[in-house]
């Protein structure tokens, strides 16, 4: 089952994806949170709002900002045209960077670790043997990347098999499939779609509630149970569009007969 995207549903997506990498990926920094905050980024999301795990994420996130900006004494919001600038003014706010410092700490507990993180992004932690790294789904996920010209930039030195990378892949699929929708090459268009499917299933899907939950059980602030929670809501989301629904009961990603 193949539940056909028009171009403005696959872009909305594409950039949800791409966020979604980001938050897991990237260390967060003063300037990147700053500019979340400031803007109220996660105010709402161009795709997965009918989801009640994309909107609780996003409600945790954006609670998040909403008491950084407080706590910084900032107005989000501020008026541009007064050359007043949110996002420089939390950048040059102790209180702001003692906020951020929180998130890096607790970032890298929770994902990198000194040694075993608490809640793993890495598909192989949770499905490999002894949580080996290096194994074959590393190199199915390498080989997958490298069809659409892509390497990551620690080659041989970070697991390629990382849920932020993945989901900066979806991204990179989906805008794959949209420009050849709107190439009006519906061949191509499908088969992106498929292999979404694919990668979805074999890479992401099948560990995605237990690490979600690893999150939840780990997380101490806001911002990365919101993460957890709109990562989770985000994948299920799309994820139905190929007939795949989470079950509750089972606790997995089932496909509907």
């Amino acid at each position: 089952m193949n539940t056909p995207f028009n171009s403005d549903e696959l872009a909305r997506a594409e950039v949800c994806f791409a966020v979604a990498s980001q938050l897991l990926y990237v260390e967060p920094n003063v300037a990147s949170v700053a500019e979340q905050a400031a803007s109220r980024q996660f105010a709402c999301a161009p795709f997965g709002e009918d989801s009640e795990d994309v909107r609780e994420g996003l409600r945790l996130l954006d609670g998040w900002c909403a008491d950084a900006l407080h706590a910084a004494e900032v107005t989000d919001g501020a008026d541009e045209a007064d050359g007043v600038d949110a996002a420089a003014l939390l950048v040059e706010s102790p209180a702001f960077a003692e906020s951020v410092d929180e998130l890096r700490r607790e970032w890298l507990r929770l994902f990198v670790g000194l040694g075993t993180p608490e809640a793993s992004c890495l598909e192989s932690f949770y499905v490999e043997p002894n949580s080996h790294m290096f194994g074959k789904n590393v190199i199915a996920v390498r080989a997958a990347y490298r069809r659409h010209g892509l390497e990551i930039e620690r080659l041989h030195r970070e697991p390629d098999d990382h849920l932020g990378l993945m989901l900066g892949f979806l991204s990179r699929l989906v805008a794959e499939e949209r420009e050849a929708a709107e190439a009006d090459d519906e061949q191509r268009a499908v088969a992106l779609a498929d292999e979404q499917d694919a990668f979805l299933t074999e890479h992401v899907l099948p560990w995605l509630a237990p690490w979600r939950y690893a999150v939840e059980k780990h997380a101490r602030t806001d911002y990365y149970r919101g993460v957890g929670t709109f990562v989770f809501g985000l994948a299920a989301c799309y994820a139905e569009r190929f007939g795949i629904r989470f079950d509750e009961e089972a606790c997995a990603f089932k496909r509907r007969k």
